[in-house]
């Protein structure tokens, strides 16, 4: 069918484009339209001697004025007319109301469409941010109600903070979120925009160079894709370290950015011309679970050493330490405790070094301890290290059998360390829904060669009864359960499969007897899960999303954390250890904390806390770090254990 192309069909097209050209065009298009009909009108009322009073001796210009005054009242006031005499008179006044009454109708139509597309465009995606010293938080995923919560309580002591979160997501949706799920709500001013992080104009929206510190996380809808979710992380870096508005000023922003693979670290780095800090989340996240499965409790000292409301650790400056044995300053501070060194200039950090290392005028010191008020108070004495007792330990590596159930890119750096970490003989059993081809692949291009570790395979789902009675799970003294995120699977249900697999683990032991004291830790995505995964007698439970959220928040906070984080959790050097009492206190005799800080340093380790344990987890089974009355004497007992960094299990 041929489209009419003639003079009407122009002007109809055009008369269409002008008044669809925005409310500008609609306001203009309907005053023209209103002074038309008054000049009509005005012409009419000229001829026929109508609209002025009877006996006007005013010039033409005048008359003109006057008519056009009469039927300008008609048009923009239908009721005027009403007093109107005269058969020819009332019809035109008629006739020009009714008219008006359109026009009127036309833009209050045209008033209430253009204001409600204002509303609309400010719920979709909102007016440009106009705030100054900001936290910004670009992308959407579960970890950001806790990143929200861990950046107020970091910041607290300084008031009320501003969080701007901005994804490709609705603007409603989101703030429905945020109000329902961050916690400390008194202590944020949220402010929610529909927005890419990739996109210039919407990063200007935002006032991206006006923040304090700026949180770059990997969106859900991309977490299906490890490699599209780091580009995605890198296209955002070089949007911000790039853009027009920051020209100049790029070295003042303070970034932190998390990618899923180990090895797009170093791009998202060189993307952000070497000025944010990148983290890893996957391979740390994953080795705080490894080392958590081998050491029970381990996920409470995490816990609390990522988290502001707790113990963290603090670089502080303390000159008259200066030219001191690192050894002879343990016990000078009574509200914190000394595990390392960091060059003030960002070079370096030493954690746990030897107890002769001289402090340099150059150094600052890593202090365990609630806030950055730490007190420095010279002890007096009894006790020294040099009269401490040396107990003997067991420090090699063991061999280990541990079960893993679930799969996820977690996965790969956690088998890379489970092998530096133990003794020829260990084995490391897979059980996953992932054939075994793939797995093998997997495995071979993001691990490498497993040289200490046999690999064992089973393809088949871990909540089925049937499959794990024939695995026998119970004969495994170390199980690790994985959030085992399928394609296209909430982490709602990742967290009810391991629930399901934890009730089956339960199971085993009770049927079979064998295993009392066997080790469980799971992964757990969604923090609301965690008092229900508490029920199936687990020993410790990851909230990997919310510790995710805690060490980019501990990064946004104090960047030089990034570098000490991840010497924790490497299998090189001094790492976090729980240790029976035993191996620091002499057996039958009372000990205070004083005594075993020294104890442990006579070990070449340091201590950062002690558990006198108790059945209680909300007392987190009697485990406190930095712990405060230093002096009082008390008896150990069985069960009781010593918070240490050191270089070997034993």
């Amino acid at each position: 069918m041929a489209i009419e192309r003639g003079f009407r069909a122009k002007l109809r097209y055009r008369a269409n484009e002008f008044i669809g050209g925005g409310a500008g065009k609609q306001l203009l298009f309907l005053a023209v339209l209103t002074m038309a009909l008054v000049v009509g009108f005005t012409l009419v009322g000229l001829v026929l001697g109508l609209g002025i009073e009877d006996g006007f001796s005013g010039s033409v210009v005048e008359r003109a004025y006057e008519v056009s005054w009469f039927y300008f009242g008609r048009v923009i006031d239908s009721g005027t007319f009403t007093g109107d005499s005269g058969v020819g008179n009332r019809a035109i006044s008629t006739v020009a109301s009714i008219l008006g009454v359109i026009v009127a109708g036309l833009l209050i139509s045209a008033l209430a469409g253009n204001f409600q597309q204002a509303l609309e465009d400010i719920r979709k995606t909102g007016a440009p941010v106009m705030e100054d010293g900001h936290f910004l938080v670009l992308g959407w995923s579960e970890k950001i109600y806790s990143v929200i919560d861990q950046l107020a309580e970091a910041y607290a002591p300084k008031g009320r903070i501003t969080v701007v979160v901005m994804a490709e997501r609705d603007k409603v949706e989101m703030e429905e979120k945020l109000y329902d799920k961050v916690q400390y709500q008194h202590r944020v001013k949220l402010v929610v925009r529909s927005g890419s992080s990739v996109v210039l104009n919407d990063l200007a929206k935002v006032s991206f160079d006006r923040t304090q510190a700026i949180v770059v996380l990997v969106d859900d809808a991309d977490v299906d894709d490890p490699d599209k979710a780091d580009a995605r992380i890198m296209k955002t870096l070089m949007a911000i370290f790039n853009h027009p508005d920051a020209r100049g000023r790029t070295d003042g922003l303070r970034v932190t950015a998390e990618v899923m693979q180990s090895h797009n670290q170093e791009l998202a780095i060189i993307a952000s011309n070497h000025r944010a800090r990148v983290v890893k989340t996957n391979e740390m996240i994953s080795k705080i679970i490894l080392q958590t499965a081998r050491i029970s409790g381990l996920s409470l000292v995490y816990d609390e050493l990522l988290r502001f409301e707790g113990n963290e650790i603090h670089f502080k400056k303390i000159p008259p330490v200066v030219g001191r044995r690192f050894g002879e300053i343990l016990l000078d501070f009574p509200n914190g405790m000394v595990v390392g060194i960091a060059k003030a200039n960002g070079s370096g950090h030493t954690l746990n070094p030897p107890a002769d290392h001289v402090i340099g005028p150059d150094e600052e010191l890593l202090i365990l301890a609630e806030d950055a008020s730490v007190q420095h108070k010279p002890y007096a004495g009894p006790l020294s290290l040099a009269s401490m007792p040396v107990l003997q330990s067991n420090a090699q590596k063991r061999v280990e059998h541990m079960l893993v159930l679930g799969w996820n890119p977690k996965i790969h750096p956690m088998i890379k360390e489970f092998d530096d970490y133990v003794a020829p003989g260990s084995t490391l059993t897979l059980v996953n829904n992932l054939p075994e081809e793939e797995r093998a692949t997997e495995i071979s291009e993001k691990v490498g060669d497993v040289k200490t570790v046999q690999l064992r395979h089973l393809v088949g789902q871990f909540t089925s009864r049937h499959l794990m009675d024939q695995l026998g799970p119970q004969n495994y003294p170390l199980v690790m359960v994985l959030g085992d995120q399928v394609e296209g699977t909430s982490a709602e249900d990742a967290d009810t499969r391991a629930i399901i697999a934890l009730l089956l683990l339960r199971d085993a032991r009770r049927r079979s007897g064998l295993a009392p004291n066997q080790r469980v830790c799971s992964e757990i995505l969604d923090p609301k899960n965690r008092e229900l995964a508490a029920t199936t007698q687990i020993n410790d439970i990851v909230i990997s999303n919310e510790m995710v959220s805690m060490v980019l928040a501990q990064i946004t906070y104090e960047p030089r954390v990034q570098a000490v984080l991840e010497d924790l959790l490497r299998s090189e050097g001094s790492e976090v250890y729980v240790k029976p009492i035993e191996l620091y206190a002499p057996p039958g005799q009372p000990v205070s904390i004083e005594y075993l800080m020294l104890a442990a340093k006579a070990r070449g380790e340091l201590m950062m806390g002690v558990q006198i344990y108790e059945e209680a987890p909300e007392k987190k089974f009697g485990l406190v770090l930095n712990p405060m009355n230093r002096q009082a004497p008390f008896m150990p007992k069985p069960g009781d254990r010593v918070v240490v960094l050191a270089e070997e299990d034993g």
